[in-house]
């Protein structure tokens, strides 16, 4: 496959990732040596990156180290996974962003997301083709973002919401309060939160970034 028509894309993405990771503090966690090595290679402009490492207990370490804002690492790591790393950093940072990038997408725990900290997940396999970039700017935003490559879909049942929960679902994708909901909408203030109580039973969410992540599991949200 000739792949040169794509460069000056992939260049184009390169170069809004950089910016999205602008002076971020990150620490990088692989399994792949020569993966770790490329992308050190690549954030080099970007953002401070200040430890690269290929096991869980090096990840931790550098972690409660240096205090990153961010984490990029993989679900299988030489030592240990990443999914565990991320939940053991999360216990001691919880403001701590993450992105995990799984390698084997069939047996990935959509669960693990919701209750482990992890805000961005991303399929191996789609790497250079864009996802990447779409999670960084979720969690630029405070948001939440599951590539679609990774959803099973034999393996979910999609929610059935009304007309007004899904307004009110495509409004917390968009971080609006309650009240900027209920003037959108034209509906009172407890009018909108008993949709929103509607709206977490029926997802099984308990805020408002979860039922937004479920929302991108399902298909309901489409990833801004």
């Amino acid at each position: 496959m000739d792949l040169t028509p794509s460069l000056a894309v992939v260049e184009a993405r390169r170069r809004q990732g950089e910016a999205l990771l602008q002076n971020r503090r990150l620490v990088l966690c692989s399994s792949s040596w020569p993966l770790l090595v490329s992308q050190v290679c690549v954030l080099q402009h970007g953002p401070k990156l200040l430890g690269a490492c290929t096991t869980e207990e090096e990840g931790l370490s550098l972690v409660l180290r240096h205090r990153p804002e961010l984490l990029i690492c993989q679900d299988r790591l030489d030592e240990g996974n990443g999914i565990n790393l991320i939940r053991r950093c999360k216990a001691e940072q919880p403001n701590l962003r993450t992105l995990l990038i799984v390698r084997e997408a069939q047996r990935f725990a959509w669960k693990q997301v919701l209750h482990l900290g992890i805000d961005a997940a991303c399929s191996g396999k789609q790497l250079g083709r864009g996802v990447v970039l779409k999670a960084l700017e979720n969690l630029e935003h405070g948001g939440c973002f599951i590539d679609p490559a990774l959803r099973s879909d034999d393996s979910l049942t999609q929610p059935q919401l009304t007309g007004r929960e899904q307004q009110v679902l495509e409004g917390l994708q968009h971080y609006e309060s309650s009240k900027q909901q209920a003037r959108r909408l034209g509906l009172q203030l407890s009018t909108v939160k008993g949709y929103q109580r509607q709206l977490y039973s029926k997802l099984g969410a308990h805020c408002s970034t979860q039922a937004v992540l479920i929302g991108l599991q399902n298909g309901l949200l489409q990833a801004d």
